[in-house]
């Protein structure tokens, strides 16, 4: 079976440089697979990498709905190869690369979906570099009828230059349905289930949310030891202003995510009604005093875990006040229904 590997990025240009070379390092057939980057509106030239490749225009030949070819700027594709960075010999996959308007995540995976070639999709993000037999692994856990999710594994790793000598760890464990780090399903279950909701408008949740729908549809979601490295730079370089407004992004998606599927697992796991850690992550972190840091440097761990919990409970009031909930005309209006 063939795969298309489904890559969104927004301004990761070196990050992608790098893991799109552990993908020329593959031990499946290249022919079998080929990758879909779809870059959401970057500014920081990602386009640039993909320069070396064809141009290619749009047509009636191609099934694609009327608000997607707006969203398209540009489509390359061709046989790609990064730069070396190593002594390691780079074999070159074919790639298809797409620009299209800041959109969201959602709107880029389904984009990347709709034009992918092959009959299972892998997904996998920009930050991901991915074990030599990545591809294959996921292609073998598949048959073309199988109504399947396989969820491989992702380690955590503070190193880019050496992602791979990161080791399992308490934290790397994930319980979750359909995560997009490193996962794969037949194309067809995702266009039965409706494809990503573009109602998640910024980062987090849209993934779960899918995943509830594949659920229903009678899919099933096995764990698998497929190894995928997720880069999670050191605290030293992270700015704590970048850090909240992630997770604030993140929080204000969970209540979108609690909108549409009000499940008491749902509301346990999104903390979204946690009054009491809300109270104390407010006092700690009252008028947001970390921002004025260039930094997290000091009391790195505990700091960076009160900017998330911070930017998340932010997120969560202001998805509250946004989607009306826990107020009594939401109730009355049937947006929200505690089960």
């Amino acid at each position: 079976m063939n795969a298309s590997l489904i890559i969104p990025t927004h301004n990761r240009r070196d990050t992608l440089t790098r893991v799109l070379a552990t993908y020329c390092r593959q031990d499946h057939r290249r022919s079998d697979f080929e990758l879909t980057v779809v870059d959401d509106g970057s500014i920081d030239d990602t386009s640039s990498l993909f320069e070396g490749l064809e141009k290619k225009e749009l047509d009636g030949s191609e099934r694609i709905p009327e608000k997607y070819r707006n969203c398209i700027l540009l489509i390359r594709q061709g046989w790609y190869s990064p730069p070396s960075r190593s002594s390691h010999a780079l074999q070159p996959v074919f790639l298809r690369f797409t620009r299209i308007v800041k959109s969201g995540r959602s709107v880029a995976r389904n984009i990347g979906i709709i034009l992918s070639s092959n009959p299972l999709i892998v997904f996998a993000d920009d930050d991901i570099f991915v074990e030599c037999s990545f591809v294959k692994k996921h292609v073998e856990s598949h048959s073309l009828d199988d109504r399947t999710v396989v969820m491989g594994r992702v380690i955590h790793t503070r190193s880019i230059e050496n992602p791979f000598a990161a080791w399992w760890k308490l934290k790397d464990i994930n319980a979750a349905f359909l995560a997009t780090g490193n996962a794969s399903v037949l194309k067809t279950h995702l266009i039965d289930a409706g494809l990503f909701d573009e109602g998640y408008s910024v980062y987090g949740w849209e993934d779960f949310d899918l995943g509830v729908h594949l659920k229903e549809k009678g899919i099933i979601s096995v764990k698998k030891r497929i190894y995928g490295y997720h880069y999670d730079p050191p605290d030293h370089s992270l700015e704590p202003e970048r850090v909240y407004e992630k997770e604030r992004e993140r929080g204000f998606s969970a209540v979108y995510f609690y909108k549409n599927h009000p499940l008491p697992w749902v509301r346990r796991f999104t903390l979204i009604n946690n009054r009491p850690l809300q109270a104390a992550v407010r006092i700690l972190g009252c008028r947001n005093w970390f921002l004025s840091k260039s930094k997290i440097s000091a009391f790195r761990g505990i700091l960076r875990l009160l900017i998330r919990y911070k930017g998340y409970f932010d997120g969560v009031r202001d998805g509250k006040r946004h989607y009306m909930i826990d107020r009594p005309s939401s109730r009355k209006m049937g947006l929200i229904k505690d089960r």
